[in-house]
């Protein structure tokens, strides 16, 4: 975990430095919800380092979104908790993107975990 978290700062540290540069409007906003993306990333795998969250079974990394390749299905599984869901291929655009916060975790959590139980869900 902890060569995970030097890896994840150096590949931020990168990100910055390329939005430093000259770059398009296009290109500087997708960089831009890279960069919030791994600031996200970077901060939950410092919490499992300083929590010592070393077995794939503890709350705390099942309590995670998680994307993995199906290879039975040849597709995307999105797993967090209980729920596991085939990725739609949903594309939102380059549209702002919020800050990621331990609230919106919590969000995306609950209606994850409504989804398991055939229920709905309104963010």
């Amino acid at each position: 975990m902890k060569q995970e978290s030097a890896k994840q700062t150096k590949d931020l540290n990168d990100l910055i430095a390329l939005v430093r540069t000259d770059v398009n409007n296009l290109q500087r906003l997708k960089i831009n919800c890279l960069i919030i993306l791994d600031v996200h990333a970077r901060d939950i795998v410092d919490g499992f380092v300083r929590d010592s969250i070393l077995d794939a079974r503890e709350f705390e990394w099942e309590s995670q979104l998680r994307f993995y390749w199906d290879q039975g299905a040849n597709d995307i599984a999105i797993r967090q908790c209980t729920g596991t869901f085939t990725y739609g291929y949903e594309y939102q655009g380059l549209n702002g993107r919020l800050v990621i916060t331990p609230l919106t975790d919590r969000c995306v959590m609950t209606l994850t975990t409504a989804l398991t139980f055939k229920l709905g869900g309104a963010p």
